[in-house]
C-alpha cells in the first residue's frame, strides 16, 4: 500500500508544480495559443486571413490593426504596437516585406530555372535563385533573432 501511496503523491506533486509553472509562465509572457492555432497576445488575436497572411485584431474594437506575411511576426508586432513602439512595429513589417519578397523569388526562380532551354538564361537564373535563397536564409535568421530577443 505504500508504494502506491508515494507513486500518487509523487504524481500529485508533479501535477501541481507543472500547474504552477504554467500560470508563471502565462503571467511572464501572455501568449496563448488558441486550439484553432490562432495566439492571443494581450487584447490582440493574431489569426489567419481569408488572403492566408495573418492579420493582428484588437480583441474590444475588432479593428484588423495590420497584415503580415508570417505568423512569428504579427506575434512580435502586436507585442510593439501594445507598448506603442511603432518605430519597431514597422521594422517588423519591413522585414517580414522583404522576406516574404525574396521568398517568392526564390519560388519562381526555381520554377523558371526548369524550364531554361539556353544556357545562358540558365546561369541568370541560377545566379538569381542563390542570391534570393541566400537573402532569405538571412531574413529568416533575423526573424528568428528577433523573435528570441523579444520573448525570452
Amino acid at each position: 500500500m505504500k508504494k502506491y501511496s508515494k507513486k500518487y503523491n509523487k504524481a500529485k506533486l508533479v501535477k501541481e508544480l507543472a500547474e504552477q509553472f504554467e500560470a508563471d509562465f502565462n503571467k511572464i509572457h501572455q501568449i496563448v495559443v488558441l486550439p484553432n492555432n490562432n495566439v492571443v497576445y494581450k487584447d490582440f488575436l493574431i489569426k489567419k486571413l481569408d488572403n492566408e497572411n495573418f492579420g493582428i485584431q484588437h480583441i474590444p474594437s475588432k479593428e484588423i490593426v495590420g497584415q503580415f506575411f508570417t505568423k512569428a511576426c504579427a506575434v512580435m508586432a502586436s507585442k510593439a504596437y501594445s507598448k506603442t513602439m511603432l518605430t519597431k512595429y514597422y521594422e517588423i513589417k519591413q522585414l517580414d516585406t522583404r522576406y516574404w519578397a525574396n521568398r517568392c523569388d526564390s519560388l519562381v526562380y526555381r520554377k523558371n530555372i526548369k524550364t531554361a532551354k539556353d544556357f545562358d538564361r540558365y546561369l541568370v537564373l541560377l545566379n538569381k535563385l542563390e542570391d534570393s535563397e541566400h537573402k532569405t536564409e538571412h531574413y529568416k535568421e533575423e526573424i528568428s533573432r528577433m523573435f528570441k530577443w523579444s520573448f525570452v
